[in-house]
């Protein structure tokens, strides 16, 4: 399992207020634009369980279930702070 996620996505993230424990869960989500193929990722703060993918960014601990390995596997997420806007490129799409 391997995912990317930039230095500016950890800072914007960091102002998620976690509970003792909770990391960033993302997770496959129905509802993008027509030409990401009606996905996105989405971002909730979460425990993370048994046979979760957990990855550590920066001291800052991303997961996702296993049912969203499919989308999310060699993920590369960014974050433009100028533009406030983010960058996400799903390979699983293409």
């Amino acid at each position: 399992m391997t995912f990317s996620i930039t230095d500016s996505v950890v800072k914007l993230y960091r102002e998620i207020d976690l509970n003792e424990g909770e990391a960033i869960r993302l997770f496959a989500r129905y509802a993008g634009s027509t030409s990401d193929g009606g996905y996105s990722v989405g971002v909730i703060p979460a425990m993370p369980g048994d046979g979760d993918q957990i990855h550590e960014v920066s001291g800052l601990t991303f997961f996702f279930r296993p049912d969203d390995e499919w989308i999310l596997e060699e993920m590369k997420l960014d974050y433009d702070e100028t533009e406030d806007i983010f960058y996400c490129d799903l390979p699983a799409l293409a």
